[in-house]
């Protein structure tokens, strides 16, 4: 592979494997629109989930142009993951006609959803039919921007591939509506920011890409496997301490193990992940193992192949080492496999 592709998927750090500590390259303007305008096919989603105090779980996806539909059309989705296992799903199709999107940070309206930085805090409404949610997104962890928030970039074609993560960790407020009934709610919380201008599909083949909220640290970790064999990985990692953002990074080492074939749709996925980093003084020992398959399904077809997600609870337990200080952390989180 040449040396100029190899830069295009290391393009969070300008064709290199990189690191810093408390980085500060963040801006409000990262998390407003990036509609290509003469880009066919131009995508870019908004993405929250929370987890609640009271055992529920919520994933929600503001598609302002829905690239795993086909043709490329605004759509919202969430799901809702109650204590005994069962779910609420609900999607809609928007009119585009009634969506708008700010360019200078997130002010997100879909129909009569919507999303919008208030410069203290997320403000954040949706409702399909019957359930919904009206949340409060709080910071705990400042906004992050792995290097130059692209994951892809090739400054020869002009393609691009941006995400970024406005919050990394927050605490949530709010009431959550399931099927017609509705609850107050607390707990915590995780929002970021895709875009693009061409299918990454025909790039990528797959990824993995989990979150920890535990008292003390936040994680953010990816793995993204590209279509190319000879191609490097992006493997990005957020580490947080309360609320100090100590290590950003693209080298993460990432170690699939305990393959599994999911009987229902064919396809593989790694039980066990091992992760690990050690540079600029910080020390990540981390072991994640799947627990539960909460969510499989195959994607609507708009390649000649097929497309799935798979969504998992899991346990984790990691040793975290800073500046010679070392502590050891155990608890639960949520991960999810997209196979392209």
């Amino acid at each position: 592979m040449e040396e100029r592709e190899k830069k295009c998927y290391l393009a969070s750090w300008d064709g290199r494997q990189g690191a810093e500590r408390n980085p500060t390259g963040y801006v409000r303007r990262d998390d407003g629109s990036h509609i290509f305008h003469n880009a066919e096919d131009y995508y870019e989603w908004w993405y929250f989930d929370t987890s609640f105090d009271n055992g529920y779980h919520m994933v929600i996806t503001f598609h302002y142009r829905n690239v795993f539909l086909k043709p490329i059309i605004p759509s919202l989705q969430f799901f809702i993951y109650k204590p005994d296992g069962t779910r609420v799903d609900r999607y809609a199709i928007c009119d585009p006609a009634k969506i708008r999107a700010h360019p200078d940070y997130c002010d997100v309206r879909m129909d009569e959803s919507r999303v919008r930085d208030r410069g203290d805090q997320y403000e954040l409404y949706i409702h399909i039919k019957d359930s919904g949610a009206h949340l409060t997104f709080t910071n705990i962890v400042p906004p992050w921007k792995c290097g130059t928030g692209f994951n892809y970039r090739d400054e020869e074609t002009g393609i691009v591939a941006g995400w970024v993560v406005p919050v990394p960790n927050a605490r949530v407020e709010g009431e959550l509506t399931v099927k017609g009934e509705t609850m107050a709610v607390t707990g915590s919380g995780y929002h970021d920011h895709n875009w693009g201008n061409y299918h990454f599909y025909n790039i990528y083949r797959s990824w993995y890409w989990g979150r920890i909220h535990s008292d003390k640290f936040t994680i953010d970790y990816a793995t993204v496997l590209p279509r190319d064999e000879e191609a490097p990985l992006f493997n990005p990692l957020l580490l947080a301490r309360e609320n100090e953002i100590v290590l950003s990074a693209n080298c993460l080492n990432v170690d699939l193990r305990d393959i599994e074939k999911d009987e229902k749709l064919g396809q593989e996925y790694a039980r066990t992940l091992l992760l690990g980093i050690d540079t600029l003084g910080v020390k990540l020992d981390l072991q994640i193992n799947v627990q539960r398959l909460i969510e499989s399904m195959q994607l609507p077809q708009v390649a000649d192949w097929n497309h799935y997600y798979y969504r998992f609870i899991a346990d984790y337990e990691m040793e975290v080492v800073i500046d010679g200080a070392a502590e050891r952390v155990t608890g639960e989180l949520l991960q999810e496999l997209m196979i392209l």
